[in-house]
């Protein structure tokens, strides 16, 4: 197969948020695609978070939810509804050092567009009655957003659909088919498909196609609550959650005498954040910790999530439990995705978003898709995949 400027023929791995925003994009811009799923869309971490478009309290968070927004809002518009709303934030510092520091993140918070004003201690008790004692320095922040991740997720492989994509979920890609450098087609359970160009977007399972890219897995639970007893007008966010620089111990493999100790899984956050739904009930979480993936791991989580909301707001002790899972995040050691060009001609991934998914792989599908039409945006250069290898200078 002779290489191609612009491939016409595509693969995607993977029917999550990455691998089905990039299918999309790339079908509207003319390419045949055709998207691979082990399982079913959603499946994996993409169906099984919170649905917030930000994660990460900063600036250049607050950029990329603004980049994703503008996808989603265009989404919306094409009649595919995933509860995208705004909401506003509520930060509780629950230590005097972050109380200190929460001046700094209004400032921050204005500078980025939105409105920020303190909620003084008398208020957020008279406002929040469940809260275990008042707090100095709780914060409301009005412009984020946030819809449902698994719902979004849908859209997007409908959309990718309307715009020519073919999407199959139950197909599991085993290896990838490379002949002198240069991928021709993957091969299933059911053969080979053949393809100019294959994106591979499987969340965790991306580096056992794709060698060389590191990318690790990490484990978050979320809990359901059934309906509140009262509105929550609110997502309520503990501000001890680790910013991406400080998640370093979940973005790399365990050792094997961290395994024979037995303690490699343990947390490496386990906050409060609470999202009301339209329905009245709750979305509750979140933690993280090192998987390995398969083996039966971090069983107590929610307990411990349980616990530490408690531990805030003992007035919600009565709130019923409707359901809990957990999700499978790739995790990079920087916290960013891996996006672009592999080694192996024709090979691509679109990945490792982590925590930051949903507020994210909108915009880096789309600077995924110009650079396969022979577009490259410079945007890209900071998510490529061999930057750990090769830093950039």
């Amino acid at each position: 197969m002779k290489p191609q400027t612009r491939p016409n023929e595509i693969v995607v791995i993977g029917g999550g948020i990455a691998g089905c925003t990039i299918a999309f994009e790339l079908a509207r811009a003319g390419a045949r695609v055709r998207l691979l799923e082990r399982r079913h869309l959603a499946h994996g971490a993409s169906g099984r978070n919170l649905g917030l478009l930000l994660n990460d309290l900063s600036a250049d968070a607050v950029a990329m939810m603004r980049e994703a927004l503008e996808s989603y809002r265009e989404l919306a518009a094409g009649g595919l509804d995933f509860e995208l709303r705004q909401v506003p934030y509520l930060l509780l510092p629950t230590t005097a050092e972050q109380a200190a520091a929460v001046g700094g993140l209004a400032d921050e918070m204005r500078r980025s567009g939105f409105e920020a004003d303190p909620l003084p201690p008398a208020a957020l008790v008279r406002e929040l009655p469940q809260l275990a004692r008042p707090l100095e320095g709780a914060l409301v922040v009005r412009g984020p957003w946030a819809l449902s991740a698994p719902a979004a997720t849908h859209a997007f492989a409908e959309a990718a659909r309307r715009a020519g994509a073919t999407v199959e979920t139950g197909v599991n890609v085993s290896r990838l088919a490379v002949r002198a450098g240069r991928v021709e087609g993957v091969l299933t359970d059911a053969g080979i498909v053949a393809a100019d160009a294959v994106v591979v977007a499987a969340g965790p399972w991306l580096p056992d196609l794709v060698g060389g890219v590191a990318l690790s897995t990490g484990r978050g639970w979320v809990l359901r609550t059934g309906r509140l007893d009262l509105p929550l007008p609110w997502v309520l966010v503990d501000l001890s959650w680790p910013d991406l620089d400080e998640l370093g111990r979940a973005a790399r493999p365990p050792t094997l005498g961290e395994v024979a100790a037995g303690d490699y899984d343990r947390p490496v956050a386990a906050t409060v954040s609470m999202i009301p739904m339209p329905d009245g009930s709750a979305l509750l979480g979140t933690s993280l910790a090192p998987s390995l993936r398969e083996p039966v791991e971090g069983v107590d989580m929610p307990q411990r999530i349980a616990r530490r909301t408690l531990d805030l707001l003992p007035g919600m002790g009565g709130i019923p439990i409707t359901a809990g899972w957990y999700g499978m995040r790739p995790m990079t050691p920087d916290g960013l995705p891996v996006v672009g060009r592999t080694a192996i001609e024709g090979v691509f991934v679109h990945g490792g978003h982590g925590s930051i998914g949903m507020q994210s792989a909108p915009w880096t599908a789309r600077l995924l898709a110009a650079e396969l039409a022979g577009n490259p945006n410079p945007e890209l250069a900071r998510f490529r995949p061999d930057r750990f290898s090769h830093p950039t200078p």
